[in-house]
């Protein structure tokens, strides 16, 4: 192992044993009550720890808290996760003040900054006229998110993506999205297929 190799799970380890209170808090909460309770807060707190600690603290913290989260992930200053049933590939990226709902994001995937995952095109209705939209039905539906794809800065994911996909910034993902393409705009369109594939 390289002397960078062990540092990095030197330090993965530090950061297991400082977040290990709220992670195995949150866990057995879940356990006691059957849905999340602390996941949210702590993920919101860890998510102002700036630097490269911070990257480790909320990587540790997401390893165990999520239902899959490998520790070579790094996720930057403000980003977090509001479904612990994500699960989360080697190598993923996810850039400051992402928000990731219920999803499944792939090996080697990047979120640049301000992306939204959200968990499905239904998380809140409003078909009864005679209810608060707050207090109608909601419905959480899984993304899934392939292996090496780039979601460009301030990107709304509502829909599938494929494997080796490019999106635009600022685009919205309303239907899903073949493999190997590059899609941009409001809703996403496919613009052609990635070159070199």
């Amino acid at each position: 192992m390289s002397v960078r190799g062990f540092f990095k799970s030197f330090l993965s380890v530090v950061s297991i044993c400082i977040v290990a209170p709220l992670g195995l808090a949150e866990r057995a909460a879940r356990g006691i009550f059957h849905r999340d309770v602390w996941f949210r807060t702590h993920g919101e707190f860890l998510g102002l720890v700036p630097g490269k600690f911070g990257r480790y603290l909320r990587n540790a913290y997401f390893w165990i808290t999520l239902q899959s989260c490998p520790l070579d992930c790094c996720f930057i200053l403000g980003s977090t996760f509001t479904q612990s049933d994500t699960v989360v590939g080697h190598r993923v990226y996810i850039g400051s003040y992402s928000r990731v709902g219920l999803a499944t994001i792939g090996d080697d995937t990047v979120l640049g900054d301000h992306v939204h995952l959200l968990s499905g095109k239904h998380q809140h209705s409003f078909e009864d006229p005679l209810l608060r939209i707050q207090d109608q039905p909601q419905i959480f539906t899984r993304i899934y998110v392939g292996r090496n794809c780039w979601l460009g800065t301030n990107t709304v994911v509502m829909e599938n993506i494929g494997c080796n996909c490019v999106i635009g910034a600022s685009s919205v993902v309303t239907h899903v999205i073949p493999d190997n393409v590059i899609a941009v705009g409001n809703p996403a369109r496919v613009l052609g297929p990635r070159p070199n594939l």
